[in-house]
C-alpha cells in the first residue's frame, strides 16, 4: 500500500499537504488553534489509514491536543494519555463535542498521568509526536536566535506545560534516557505486527542541525523494532526559517514520518 497516493510531492520527494485548520475548526473547540504543539491532521489521517484498519486500537503516549481522536471517527478505538491536566481536559471537552456530533464515534479512553508508568498498554498501533529535550525551559529554547514568533509559541508551551515531571523539561542527557524507556514501553505495549508511527522535526540549536530523526531510528531499533516505511513531508516555513535561508544559514524545511513494525 503507498503512502498519501494523492498528496502532492515536492522535486524532493517530499509530500505537501494543505492547510489544516478549516478541518482542525470543524471538528475542534476554538481553544484548540491557541495550542502550539498539534500534529497535521491530513498527515495523521494518512498515516492512521496506512498502518490500521477499523477495530484496531490506536494509542499516543504523548495525546496534547487530541489530534489522534479523528481516528475514532475511522472506526477505530483511541487511547490517549497526558502528564498536563491541561491537555487532559482539553481532551475531555473534545471527546465530549465529538461524540454530540458522531454519536457512532468509536470508543475514546482518555487517561492523565505519567506515560512512563501508564504504559505498557496492549494496543494495535502506536501513532505520536513526541516533545523536544528542554522545550519547556523558556530561558534555553532558543536562546533569542530565532523570531519574536517562535519565542511566543514557546511561552505558550510554558503557560500549557505545568507538571515538573513533564519529560520536555528535562536536558538532553536526562530526556534521551526517559525517551529510551518510552519507546521500550511502546515495544511492549504493541501486539506481534504492529506499528510504531513518529513524526520529528529536526532542530537547528546554535547554527547547526541537530538530527534528531537518527537518534530515534537509532533508539527504536535498539528496542527491537525493524523498520517498516520512512517518509518526509514539507513542513509549513516561519518568520524564523525565512530570516535564516535569507542569510544563507541553514534552515530544517522537512518533517520525518518514521513507521517502525515490532515482528514478533
Amino acid at each position: 500500500m503507498e503512502f498519501a497516493p494523492d498528496r502532492e510531492r515536492n522535486d524532493k520527494g517530499w509530500i505537501i499537504y494543505p492547510s489544516d485548520t478549516a478541518y482542525r475548526k470543524s471538528l475542534f473547540p476554538p481553544q484548540v488553534m491557541k495550542h502550539p504543539a498539534k500534529m497535521q491532521m491530513w498527515l495523521e489521517k494518512d498515516i492512521i489509514e496506512y498502518v490500521s484498519n477499523p477495530g484496531d486500537i490506536i494509542l499516543d503516549p504523548f495525546g496534547g491536543t487530541g489530534t489522534l481522536m479523528i481516528a475514532a471517527l475511522m472506526g477505530r478505538t483511541v487511547i490517549l494519555m497526558d502528564i498536563e491536566e491541561s491537555y487532559h481536559k482539553l481532551q475531555q471537552e473534545i471527546q465530549f463535542t465529538l461524540k454530540v456530533t458522531n454519536p457512532d464515534m468509536s470508543s475514546v479512553i482518555l487517561l492523565h498521568g505519567d506515560n512512563r508508568f501508564l504504559l505498557p498498554i496492549p494496543c494495535s498501533h502506536i501513532i505520536t509526536s513526541p516533545p523536544y529535550a528542554g522545550a519547556m525551559d523558556i530561558r534555553k529554547v532558543r536562546e533569542g536566535e530565532e523570531g519574536d514568533e517562535l519565542v511566543e509559541a514557546d511561552r505558550q508551551m510554558v503557560e500549557y506545560s505545568k507538571d515538573k515531571r513533564n519529560i520536555s523539561k528535562l536536558n538532553t542527557f536526562l530526556y534521551n534516557q526517559a525517551m529510551e524507556r518510552v519507546y521500550k514501553l511502546c515495544y511492549e505495549s504493541l501486539l506481534p505486527g504492529g506499528t510504531l508511527s513518529i513524526v520529528v522535526k529536526d532542530r537547528i540549536e546554535k547554527g547547526k542541525r541537530v538530527y534528531l530523526s537518527k537518534w530515534v531510528d537509532r533508539v527504536c531499533k535498539k528496542m527491537g523494532f525493524t523498520e517498516y516505511s520512512w517518509f518526509k513531508w514539507q513542513a509549513p516555513g516561519s518568520r524564523f526559517t525565512s530570516d535564516r535561508r535569507a542569510k544563507g544559514l541553514e534552515t530544517v524545511d522537512d518533517e520525518d514520518i518514521m513507521i517502525y513494525r515490532k515482528e514478533k
